[in-house]
């Protein structure tokens, strides 16, 4: 797999801010479809927030891979939001939610 040179905080945000508003872990087709990316760009974003710690694949039974926002992950989620508030304000849908 390429890794990101330079990831965009804004899909690392989209894709976080996915599992976390499900409550739940998510399988890996709805994730992909939820967060609006391709196949290969979200195996490259997932691989990276795995790596970092913000989200787990766990086994969901049945062989199913499930995606999990881990408790770094929340806490990441909150800092990027409130970084990417700061610098470009509201205008960005995923950040309408968190006041």
């Amino acid at each position: 797999m390429v890794a990101l040179q330079r990831p965009d905080l804004y899909v690392v945000v989209r894709l976080l801010e996915k599992v976390r508003a499900s409550e739940r872990p998510m399988n890996r087709t709805q994730l992909q479809i939820a967060s609006g990316m391709n196949y290969s760009q979200f195996e490259r974003y997932l691989e990276l927030a795995e790596r970092r710690g913000l989200l787990a694949l766990v086994d969901g039974g049945s062989g199913a891979v499930l995606v999990r926002l881990t408790p770094k992950g929340y806490d990441s989620l909150m800092f990027l939001v409130r970084g990417l508030r700061d610098v470009l304000g509201t205008d960005l849908a995923v950040l309408r939610d968190y006041r």
